[in-house]
């Protein structure tokens, strides 16, 4: 069975660039990072399969999973949806991604939301316990582009970025007077504080990367 990295490596060759540095000075991408993509030592992030299936006209559910849409067989209902971070309140780590061509989880398919687009976390850690269990799957959409906006309520996926270290979580979105705040849904006391966003004048970046749409928990 092919991996992400091979797949990666045959869209490349089709296109017509005979090595990765060929590809990666033609599209300014770092030629380092590409080059582990696509020898395998670095596992590839939903952001990355997007800039390469773009570049080379696919999409990332194929590079990501195979599929050529990120769909799993018409008459099973469902589409292949890849895992791209662990989400654990406090736990900073460096990002590198979860590779792996059997990196992905089952999802409902969704009209509104493409299938290409979706993603999913891992929850590890009781900061959602009162929405999400530990050990579960949040299957997720892109912030940016949710169709209508995020509602009061939902929750999100959040990066907090620190001295080159990434935290990844999951709060639940409110808009207060004093504007969007991100609030636990958590019975753990050390998770209770609300976070706020923030653009790194303070050292920190938290930004809401996408908005929950389901959930996958495995028996």
């Amino acid at each position: 069975m092919s991996t992400a990295a091979d797949r990666l490596r045959a869209l490349r060759i089709r296109k017509g660039y005979a090595t990765a540095t060929d590809a990666a000075k033609a599209f300014g991408w770092n030629e380092h990072t590409y080059k582990s993509h696509e020898n395998g030592i670095r596992g590839i992030r939903i952001e990355a399969a997007r800039k390469y299936a773009f570049a080379y006209g696919s999409t990332p559910a194929h590079i990501l999973t195979g599929t050529a849409g990120g769909n799993a067989p018409q008459d099973s209902g469902l589409i292949s949806v890849p895992i791209v971070a662990r989400a654990s309140a406090g736990a900073f780590r460096y990002d590198e991604g979860i590779g792996g061509e059997s990196s992905t989880v089952p999802a409902v398919p969704r009209r509104d939301v493409p299938a290409a687009v979706q993603y999913s976390v891992i929850v590890d850690g009781p900061s959602v316990n009162k929405r999400i269990p530990d050990g579960a799957y949040a299957i997720c959409a892109p912030f940016e582009s949710y169709p209508g906006g995020a509602k009061h309520g939902q929750l999100v996926h959040v990066v907090r970025e620190r001295s080159g270290l990434h935290e990844h979580t999951i709060k639940e979105l409110q808009f207060t007077r004093d504007g969007m705040m991100l609030v636990p849904c958590s019975t753990d006391p050390r998770f209770q504080e609300p976070v706020a966003l923030s653009t790194g004048e303070d050292g920190e970046i938290v930004r809401i990367q996408g908005v929950v749409i389901g959930i996958f928990q495995p028996l």
